[in-house]
């Protein structure tokens, strides 16, 4: 796992400072590098975040992004995009996560509003 500190050119759409890290799809869990890259930015231990399984099946993201049953190497290229607790995820298949903490006043702008009784 390769990491890369926050910096701000690393998102140019956003203000916000993205963590990035690095995984081998050959041999990477990249539910467990996630998990390894949100506690690092917390600093705190994995076993104190909220479960990934809340936000994504760990299985099928770990399916995605790793080797065929055959052990070979999948020749795609794509990316995922989700939310993980407070942080905006992208997974490349080049094997790079980018996480970056979300703008709670945006997303409390996409809640359905009231309207009047």
């Amino acid at each position: 796992m390769t990491e890369h500190p926050p910096s701000d050119d690393e998102h140019k759409q956003t203000d916000d400072a993205a963590y990035q890290t690095e995984f081998d799809p050959r041999t990477d869990n990249v539910s467990e590098e996630l998990i390894k890259a949100v506690a690092t930015l917390n600093d705190a231990d994995p076993t104190e975040l909220a479960l990934l399984s809340e936000f994504v099946d760990p299985e099928a993201l770990d399916a995605l992004f790793g080797p065929r049953a055959a052990g070979e190497p999948r020749e795609t290229n794509g990316h995922v995009l989700f939310n993980y607790d407070t942080y905006h995820v992208r997974i490349d298949s080049s094997g790079q996560i980018t996480v970056h903490q979300s703008d709670s006043e945006l997303d409390n702008d996409h809640s359905p509003e009231e309207g009047p009784e």
